[in-house]
């Protein structure tokens, strides 16, 4: 994604793909690399567009040492027996029950669970799974909602593992949105939804745009403050072994 003076993209560090945000400043010298391990992010400055490509490939040389910056606990790691995942913004633990064929079952009794059966290497691939199935089934209500209130039909939903981007709607109406926000609370995930679906209407970032969100129920600002908070971590989840 680009505009004038920046440019948003993700180079692969340790097998794991990381956003990068790169900016012009005219004032710059020299290029820049710096590192936000909070927000997970690569940060790299150039003194001109037309050195923007070599900032990005300045960064991609020096991925040894933005490993080694990044904090750890924010690397995306495989969902394990024992471990911890974010449903719909509460903390469930997994449990591994390899004598039952069911995917994945949700207990809350007498702590939040999710119990996983079939063999237990394939455990963080068969709750990744579930939850794309599940951030399809929440998208699918949000926007059939958000579409009738719209006056407009409701056009493909594709669910994907995006990093730069948790929503998008193409020119055709199509929306895409981020598994991983299954596991933010619904508020977040109704405000994605209620984001792209405006674009159904506005394909810009105009006031009238952001008084449609609001039209439609959704508090941007809140939604800003959480993704700033919180956003990042969800990439600590579910990586490949």
């Amino acid at each position: 994604m680009k505009n004038n003076h920046i440019t948003r993209t993700e180079i692969e560090i340790e097998a794991r793909a990381v956003p990068l945000v790169a900016r012009v400043n005219r004032r710059a010298k020299r290029l820049i690399l710096k590192v936000d391990p909070a927000a997970g992010e690569i940060h790299v400055t150039a003194p001109s567009k037309r050195a923007l490509p070599e900032a990005i490939a300045f960064a991609r040389e020096r991925s040894g040492w933005i490993a080694g910056q990044l904090d750890d606990s924010l690397r995306a790691r495989p969902f394990v027996d024992g471990g911890v995942a974010l449903l719909r913004g509460v903390e469930h633990t997994i449990t591994h029950a390899a004598d039952t064929r069911t995917p994945v079952r949700v207990a809350e009794d007498p702590r939040p669970q999710l119990i996983v059966g079939g063999a237990v290497a394939h455990l963080n691939r068969r709750l990744v799974d579930w939850m794309k199935r599940e951030a399809r089934n929440d998208f699918e209500r949000a926007v059939e909602s958000y579409c009738l209130q719209l006056g407009r039909k409701r056009r493909a939903i594709r669910i994907r593992d995006t990093r730069t981007r948790w929503g998008s709607c193409s020119s055709d109406g199509s929306l895409s949105f981020s598994w991983r926000l299954v596991m933010a609370p619904p508020a977040i995930l109704q405000y994605v939804a209620a984001h792209e679906c405006a674009h159904l209407i506005h394909m810009n970032h105009s006031p009238a745009f952001w008084r449609q969100v609001i039209a439609l129920g959704a508090d941007p600002r809140a939604a800003e403050n959480w993704f700033t908070a919180h956003g990042a971590a969800l990439f600590a989840y579910g990586g490949a072994r």
